[in-house]
């Protein structure tokens, strides 16, 4: 076995005011926005703090949006698969009659969205999730009404959660949903007995194993924000969970998050400030850090609208913003808070270029994955009908551009399989970025000879090659339809969405498993011998294999069931020992042949042998 490296590759409160020059400035780029969708429903999407948008963790290319609808045959659900740049335009409803309210909710896990909305009604759409097709039953909870408002999330263990409450009713503030079985049953229970009249509420999975956490807003109450974990039986409120006791009255926009899963945020508007607090868990005790991030005399409370995503150690904020007092416009900006550091950049405006416009209810998602190279960010503008847009903020400051190449395999180990023609491969994914995050997709490749930079493009490449799996993880894979006996060189490159990749890490070697021949110490036959095509049945190809004691003419012909001729493989003298061909399911006209049963035949030194053989599609 060989390897070969060849390239390189509580009310406690800290206060801690920072703007101005404790603020750093943003290097990062922000694309002009673009409308993606139109909605007759103001605040179409609205936040206060639902997420509505969700990235796929495998593919950041791949975005859902869901929004508020007013009309039945509106669209309340668009995507992309192009990282933003262009938007399905085909409707696609979340609930059946198109009407959707903007309390819609959206949580993402694997490749299904779940949405949960007024009623409560609960919906999945199972991946794609790219049409109605991909639409499941609606739930409705029993006990809920038009009355009650919820949000949804999928902890650690794949548990979907649903929390639900309803103005004016103590009695229903705050109860859960959830199911384990992907929202085929559910269990309820009471999260937490507020006692209060009105609360709002938010939840997110939390801490290393991601269980439900629930944060509630007291309305018109000196309890102020409180958060309560889920401790495997219940919701139980930790030493620390007074986030902010101070009565809010009836301002109630807020966003939470989480960085590195211990680091709770939280971020309000309040009056003209703009207001945040955060802590890393430390099992629950401790106090709470506070700061303004900004203010603005012309913004009051409920119209900083403001909504985060999280990725890696960095928090980003968008939020409205008034310049004047004299005008309803607003602006969307964004801040970013870096974690290692402990600060801020400077606000960063987003909506550019649509000055005089309303622009409120900035969305975005929960967590973007570790491989996007952009955060994503929706909000909504104009008036009736309303305009939603959409912007990137780009990763790293350099533009479109990501330079980062995925990291090295060099653990890459190949083995004779466990069946007729096979190599066994296993290794460790790398990272999008070096060592950290998903890469995007695998080149595998192999050849009778040794694999370089230089032979790379004449090797044959394996077909399906598995996706890459987070970085760290361990995968592996089977080649097949291999010729018995041979020794083959294998080799992977790794790449990420914008196509770097550290060049040709590790190529290593096996011989393909062979169950006839010395490959496996068997004595070798005295006769001409024609073995079993495999694998059969096949689809689309197969390998013919054939032994010849001396060197003679050989005619290797594939025949359909009624004895015609479909495909000469072989004509001509060969040497002795094994041969093998390959039969790609094409006849001599160079047409692929239909399903059915066909038949090798091998003529050699006046003999002849028939196999038979199952093509299936």
């Amino acid at each position: 076995m060989t390897r070969i490296r060849t390239g390189a590759g509580a009310l406690a409160l800290l206060l801690a005011i920072v703007l101005g020059a404790a603020e750093l400035i943003s290097a990062q780029t922000i694309t002009p926005p673009i409308p993606i969708a139109n909605s007759g429903a103001r605040n179409t999407t609205l936040g206060i703090p639902r997420w509505k948008a969700y990235q796929s963790p495998s593919n950041p290319n791949n975005l859902w949006l869901g929004y508020a609808s007013s009309a039945t045959s509106a669209s309340s659900m668009t995507y992309s698969t192009d990282g933003g740049s262009s938007w399905s335009t085909s409707t696609i409803q979340i609930e059946a009659n198109g009407y959707m309210d903007f309390h819609l909710s959206l949580f993402g896990y694997g490749g299904e969205l779940y949405f949960t909305f007024p009623g409560v009604g609960f919906r999945k759409f199972d991946a794609p999730a790219q049409s109605e097709s991909d639409r499941g039953p609606l739930v409705e909870f029993p006990g809920t009404s038009g009355a009650h408002r919820s949000n949804v999330m999928v902890d650690g263990n794949g548990r979907i959660w649903v929390f639900t409450r309803e103005g004016d009713v103590p009695s229903e503030n705050v109860r859960y949903q959830y199911s384990d079985n992907d929202g085929a049953t559910w269990t309820s229970g009471l999260a937490y007995a507020t006692g209060t009249n009105n609360v709002r509420i938010g939840s997110m999975p939390f801490l290393s194993d991601g269980r439900a956490c629930l944060v509630v807003l007291h309305l018109e109450s000196s309890k102020g924000y409180e958060y309560y974990l889920w401790n495997g039986s219940s919701f139980e409120a930790r030493p620390d969970h007074s986030i902010y006791g101070v009565n809010m009255g009836y301002e109630r926009a807020f966003t939470h998050n989480v960085v590195n899963d211990t680091v709770m945020h939280l971020v309000f508007g309040d009056n003209d400030q703009l207001h945040h607090l955060w802590k890393n868990y430390n099992n629950g005790t401790g106090s709470w850090s506070y700061e303004v991030i900004d203010t603005s005399p012309n913004t009051d409370g409920m119209e900083w609208y403001p909504h985060s995503t999280v990725h890696g150690d960095d928090l980003y904020v968008f939020y409205a913003k008034k310049s004047t007092s004299a005008t309803t416009s607003s602006m969307i900006y964004y801040k970013k808070w870096s974690q290692s550091s402990q600060s801020w950049t400077s606000p960063q405006l987003v909506s550019a270029g649509l000055n005089g416009e309303t622009n409120v209810c900035a969305n975005t998602t929960f967590h973007v994955p570790d491989n996007a190279t952009f955060i994503p960010v929706f909000w909504t503008t104009g008036t009736d009908p309303y305009t939603v847009y959409f912007s990137r903020i780009l990763i790293g400051g350099s533009g479109e551009v990501d330079t980062t190449a995925p990291g090295w395999i060099d653990d890459l180990d190949a083995t004779t399989g466990s069946a007729q023609g096979q190599i066994d491969l296993n290794w460790t994914a790398p990272g999008d970025d070096d060592q950290t995050g998903w890469a995007d997709h695998y080149d595998i490749r192999y050849d009778t000879d040794l694999l370089t930079e230089q032979t790379w493009s004449g090797a044959m490449q394996v077909q399906a090659e598995p996706s890459p799996a987070a970085a760290g993880s361990n995968q592996s894979m089977t080649i097949s339809g291999l010729i018995p006996g041979t020794m083959y060189y294998v080799g992977m490159k790794v790449y990420d969405e914008a196509g770097n990749d550290p060049g040709l890490s590790v190529v290593d070697s096996a011989e393909a498993r062979t169950d006839f021949g010395s490959g496996t110490g068997e004595i070798l036959p005295v006769d001409f011998t024609l073995y079993q095509n495999y694998p059969n049945p096949f689809n689309p190809s197969t390998v013919i294999a054939y032994y010849l004691p001396r060197a003679c003419h050989v005619s290797l012909t594939v025949y359909n069931i009624m004895g015609q001729q479909v495909r000469q493989l072989v004509d001509g003298i060969q040497s002795s020992g094994e041969h093998s061909v390959v039969w790609d399911g094409v006849d001599d006209d160079g047409f692929r042949v239909s399903s059915g049963v066909y038949f090798s035949s091998l003529e050699a030194d006046r003999t002849e042998s028939r196999c038979k053989m199952v093509l299936l599609k």
